[in-house]
């Protein structure tokens, strides 16, 4: 989604952005309420295509952090591989993006990750420490002697954290904005390849989160250097899956259900709303 859109954009907060990590913000209120009919006075929320790359057909790798059956999340290789797979998958399609593939996963322990040092007095890692520590881990760090864990073929990944490791996303004022709180997921981009992060609450880990951040990922890897609407960024977060995140619907804002399962909505320029 976006910067790191914590104190419902740092950008609204007076603090200084911090342009690689979109955390995200699914209880903002949108412009555009009813998803269809925006107010007169700003115009439809519209995605543009700025000058940064797009996974045209992302190649997904998962990463499970935490020891198998002690904390680490439950496996959703075969609901992630679907996603992108999916004919949900191409309502992205009128922003060039086709299905993807799942390009396998893998669990790595949590020192593989963090430290106990990387914390802070709440037990939370700074999402750019986070960051620091993600690309570490996909392109080993020749300082500290950890070996890469990256996975053949992937160009992006979801982490899904550890029980018990939470994110802070920002501050204000004495305030800290943290993930399975403020916000249950965010993508980022670590200067090599995009990622996306889902904490250890039950809404952070499911398939709703998941695909909100993934098409995001996919759409605009690099935060508001792909399809993103400026006129809504320091708003609701301005990208495909932001935009109809409060839009009213029978399975609660932004919400929908594909083949079984809740994804959530998608803004579609072409509608002039939220898909499907």
């Amino acid at each position: 989604m976006r910067w790191v859109l914590v104190c419902m954009s740092l950008m609204a907060c007076g603090e200084s952005p911090v342009p690689i990590t979109d955390a995200g913000s699914d209880n903002i209120v949108i412009l555009n309420p009813d998803g269809n009919v925006p107010p007169k006075d700003a115009g439809p929320p519209r995605l543009e295509k700025h000058d940064g790359i797009i996974l045209d057909k992302l190649q997904l790798g998962i990463v499970y952090v935490g020891d198998v059956d002690a904390g680490s999340a439950p496996n959703a290789d075969v609901i992630l591989k679907w996603l992108v797979g999916s004919p949900y998958w191409l309502n992205l399609s009128e922003y060039g993006v086709a299905n993807g593939a799942f390009a396998g996963s893998m669990h790595i322990p949590t020192s593989a990750l963090v430290q106990p040092s990387d914390l802070d007095s709440m037990g939370l890692v700074d999402v750019l420490v986070l960051q620091t520590r993600i690309l570490n881990a996909l392109h080993g760090d020749p300082d500290g002697g950890t070996p890469a864990v990256s996975l053949a073929g992937a160009e992006a990944y979801v982490f899904f954290l550890p029980d018990g490791l939470n994110v802070a996303v920002g501050h204000r004022g004495t305030y800290t904005y943290q993930t399975c709180v403020d916000t249950y997921g965010y993508h980022g981009f670590d200067g090599v390849e995009p990622y996306a992060v889902l904490p250890p609450c039950d809404d952070g880990r499911s398939l709703y989160t998941a695909s909100h951040e993934l098409t995001e990922m996919a759409t605009d890897p690099q935060p508001y250097s792909g399809w993103a609407s400026d006129l809504d960024i320091g708003i609701n977060g301005g990208e495909v899956a932001d935009l109809c995140a409060n839009v009213p619907g029978t399975l609660g804002p932004g919400k929908v259900m594909q083949e079984g399962v809740i994804v959530t909505r998608l803004w579609s320029n072409i509608q002039n709303g939220c898909v499907p």
